[in-house]
């Protein structure tokens, strides 16, 4: 079977045990699927695009090694992927640097900033999102900000909150396996610019 970067983790994860080390290959991050709770709770969740993504490894190389794992011819392997555009080859960060307008200014204690920690639930092993919905559903009024303190920058929320809420999203690594991830309503101007954008 040839893996694809729309393919959830948990296909590829079906392929056998084996694939669970290409996973651990590709970049320290995935260690969490070393967890079986962790590993039902978000496997069916992230695709291969973004598991990339979460590992800061280019999609090109994911694909190579997960294809690889998977039992692929190495030079069909090579072939496909020098086809592949030139923005899968390298990892680039798609977090903005600078800090979003609609968050200047804003402290972490500021009333509109609904806090959610989920470090702990990373320490125990067990799926955050019920305590991030719980959080979202508090967020009332349009310059409200949700912030999720996280171990690693979880992407497939961010795809899915941008998706399904039409909130942007910022994060910033405070410190290693320290991620601070804000939501909010991106400005009238910004949301027109974006959905022109599509």
């Amino acid at each position: 079977m040839k893996i694809t970067e729309k393919m959830k983790v948990k296909e590829v994860l079906d392929l056998g045990d084996h694939m669970l080390d290409a996973f651990f290959w590709l970049a320290p991050a995935f260690e969490r699927l070393r967890y079986p709770k962790l590993r039902r709770a978000m496997s069916g969740r992230v695709t291969v695009a973004q598991a990339a993504r979460i590992g800061r490894v280019p999609l090109a190389e994911a694909l190579f090694v997960l294809n690889l794992a998977a039992g692929c011819d190495p030079d069909e392997l090579n072939e496909e992927l020098c086809r592949l555009p030139r923005e899968d080859m390298e990892y680039r960060e798609t977090n903005s640097a600078l800090k979003p307008s609609e968050l200047l200014g804003l402290d972490d204690n500021d009333p509109r900033v609904v806090f959610v920690d989920v470090t702990p639930h990373a320490d125990s092993r067990r799926d955050p999102m019920p305590d991030i919905a719980r959080g979202l559903v508090t967020l009332k009024e349009n310059n409200d900000v949700l912030l999720i303190r996280h171990p690693f920058d979880p992407i497939p929320l961010r795809d899915m909150f941008a998706r399904r809420k039409g909130l942007a999203s910022w994060a910033e690594e405070r410190h290693p396996g320290d991620w601070f991830i804000y939501f909010y309503r991106p400005t009238a101007e910004k949301a027109a610019r974006a959905a022109a954008a599509h």
